[in-house]
């Protein structure tokens, strides 16, 4: 079952909230930030085990979240389909599924993906392309320079293709060319969107994927802006046409070819770097291809280190797409771990661009100098995210392409990306129609809206009065506190009771700091706080001082009592750092979680820790540090480093009737205990509310 059949499914039904936390890490996993926010919203508002729903929104089956469609849409063709064509015609997830049981096949039958081996037929004239628009095939749709066989079980899978013409047709092209296709001959898909224009406001009503109709609609009603904002909902939709190779038809007339005819291929690779616009800071030194995002520096060996040319351009190509990530350029996550999630999109995002170089500068696609190991572990990585979201390949080969059109200085946003509104002339707006303002509906939990009303006229004055004070004070960089949300955007909640404990945290300069006498269960905490980021696939540096690291006893012994299989996958643990300033440093750009047990023994100072707070404030830190009899902290009270949370654990020789109570937690409740034995919350008064309802 489709991910929002499920979520639409709840409506009626009553589930425990372990259902609701599945279809919560299923909706994160598949980036559908619509289904993600409500269910985060219903979970983090109510702490019952039980619930009754009732959606009073249910989610449009087909079209794309928000996420996707910013992602996706700018490197697809967008065609206005007139109506005959069938408004939900096409299930989106056949065409994911088709995408991806494709990659997936391939890596299973060939042992890797056809462009980690050498690629025969390259080049900007070579690259598939249709006959008739001659515009080359971008993003996902760059799958038809590959050609689908099939395996003893009939599973269809990629091999690179060896075109003698590569172009593709629609079958009416084949037809108005007067050409004729060859019997037998295959079909192959190619995507596009389409969007479906749904307006109704109690009296008018269209639906329609017919851009012109609606225009038209628009036009003969009179609708104003207002109109179209209230009442208009617009949805894309993810189809496909098929296409025949130029290869299998007969009668048709081919131009000569161009592209890099007289252009020597290595130049070709080289113009291309030369040509990116701001690039990162070059460095060649070393036997290490990398792209730094701290710094912005790419690293090349020389090219005389490798065994082709080729081979060096593709490498260099792959650190180019990874260099689009940063925050200055197209801002993408490049914190992930190996074996992540977002490892594995941003490198798939990397091996394709490097592929979509190679091909614009004319060269033979080489293996990266990566070991039979890697590819291994990499394939198993990405078999993994593509079978847990069917997006994943679409959606990292559209940043990808948005990625190498930044390096090439083109520009990847179509017109029709954003879905501009259909154009109005000579529309009067109604009179007497004043706009209404609503509450903004956000699922299955309300957020309400304050709307504007009009403010006496004394109060105006002074609001008036005071206009040149506040635009001179947002000159000096502040911001009017009228227009704060009711929340900070990035406030998250853990899971489970040690979430319920911590309550809502802000990843800006966060630093919890566990203190307690021997015997607390200070470190027990701290592993159980590592396990609940862990859980959320959030990578966490452990740094274990107290009890020697991995290898001994004690943590490996803490490691089974307090974390899950699935959290620990992604808590990784070091006992002893040699330079710490400088190695906290190097964490601060790989994980988004540092914990060290104890503070005393890291042995940075206050104002280091400062530095790091203030250079990295996305990092969350988590510290422990032991109290002396009297009460005060080892290495005196800066050793407190301004912590926004601060834990007291209680000593007692029986580990049972050991508890961590909140001394400091940002505007959260200070009345919860917690124990570390039994891994929850103790001394809660139980609610009798058992289900609940929201409009």
């Amino acid at each position: 079952m489709d991910l929002v059949t499920e979520f639409n499914n709840l409506n009626g039904a009553t589930v425990e909230r372990s259902i609701l936390k599945a279809l919560l890490a299923k909706a994160k996993r598949q980036n559908h930030s619509v289904i993600a926010n409500r269910l985060s919203r219903v979970l983090e508002q109510n702490n019952d085990k039980l619930f009754t729903i009732e959606i009073a929104n249910f989610i449009e089956p087909i079209g794309l979240s928000g996420a996707d469609q910013s992602i996706i849409l700018p490197t697809l063709e967008y065609i206005s389909e007139e109506d005959s064509e069938g408004l939900n015609g096409v299930a989106q997830d056949d065409i994911y599924s088709y995408i991806t049981d494709l990659i997936i096949n391939t890596i299973e039958t060939v042992g890797h993906l056809p462009w980690q081996k050498d690629w025969v037929g390259s080049g900007a004239d070579g690259t598939a392309k249709n006959y008739v628009s001659k515009k080359e095939y971008t993003g996902a749709n760059f799958l038809l320079n590959f050609d689908i066989k099939f395996d003893k079980e009939g599973k269809g899978y990629l091999v690179p293709i060896k075109f003698i013409q590569p172009y593709y047709l629609t079958f009416n092209q084949i037809k108005d060319t007067g050409a004729s296709l060859k019997k037998d001959s295959k079909a192959r898909r190619v995507i596009y969107y389409t969007m479906i224009f749904s307006f109704d406001n109690g009296t008018l009503q269209i639906k329609t994927t017919d851009r012109e109709k609606f225009t038209e609609f628009v036009k003969a009603n009179g609708l104003t802006k207002e109109d179209l904002n209230k009442y208009l909902k617009k949805i894309p939709v993810i189809k496909y046409y098929n296409v025949f190779r130029a290869d299998d038809c007969t009668g048709l007339k081919f131009p000569e070819a161009i592209g890099n005819k007289n252009v020597d291929p290595i130049e070709q690779a080289q113009n291309l770097i030369d040509g990116y616009k701001n690039p990162p800071v070059y460095t060649f030194v070393g036997d290490k291809a990398y792209y730094q995002p701290a710094t912005d520096k790419l690293n090349m060996p020389n090219i005389k280190a490798f065994k082709k040319e080729a081979s060096y351009y593709c490498t260099y190509f792959h650190e180019l797409t990874h260099s689009t990530g940063a925050k200055k350029r197209l801002n993408r996550d490049m914190t992930g771990m190996f074996g992540s999630k977002s490892y594995a999109f941003e490198e798939l995002i990397a091996e394709l661009g490097a592929v979509f170089m190679c091909s614009e500068a004319g060269i033979l696609f080489q293996t990266r100098e990566n070991s039979a190991k890697y590819l291994k572990n990499w394939n198993s990585v990405l078999v993994s995210e593509l079978e847990n979201d069917n997006r994943f390949f679409l959606k990292a080969s559209a940043q990808s392409q948005k990625a190498v059109n930044y390096i090439l200085g083109r520009n990847s946003d179509t017109e029709e990306s954003t879905v501009k509104e259909p154009a109005k002339k000579n529309v009067s707006k109604k009179p007497g129609k004043k706009k209404v303002s609503r509450s903004k509906k956000v699922g299955l939990s309300v957020s309400v809206k304050v709307t504007k009303t009009s403010a006496p006229e004394r109060v105006k004055k002074v609001v008036s009065n005071q206009d040149k004070s506040l635009n001179a004070l947002e000159k000096l960089g502040f911001v009017s506190a009228g227009t704060a949300p009711t929340e900070a955007k990035d406030v998250f909640v853990l899971g489970g009771e040690i979430g319920k404990f911590l309550q809502k945290q802000q990843p800006h300069k966060a630093l919890i700091l566990i203190k307690g006498n021997k015997h607390s269960s200070k470190s027990q905490l701290a592993m159980q706080i590592a396990n609940a980021f862990g859980e959320e696939e959030i990578p966490v540096a452990y740094i274990d001082y107290e009890q020697g690291g991995i290898e001994s006893k004690d943590t490996l012994d803490s490691i089974n009592r307090n974390t899950t299989e699935k959290g620990r996958r992604y808590v990784a643990i070091k006992g002893y750092l040699e330079k710490p300033f400088e190695e906290l440093q190097d964490f601060c750009k790989i994980v988004k979680v540092i914990i060290a047990d104890s503070v005393t023994d890291l042995k940075i100072t206050a104002d280091q820790l400062n530095y790091l707070r203030t250079t990295y404030p996305k990092i969350i830190w988590c510290f422990i540090s032991q109290v002396k009899e009297n009460g005060a902290m080892y290495g005196g009270n800066k050793m407190a480093h301004n912590p926004t949370s601060v834990i007291h654990c209680s000593s007692h020789p029986d580990p049972k009737e050991r508890f961590a109570t909140l001394e400091k937690n940002r505007g959260n409740d200070l009345t919860l205990k917690y124990s570390m034995y039994y891994k929850k919350l103790v001394g809660q008064p139980k609610k009798r509310k058992l289900s609940f309802k929201v409009k």
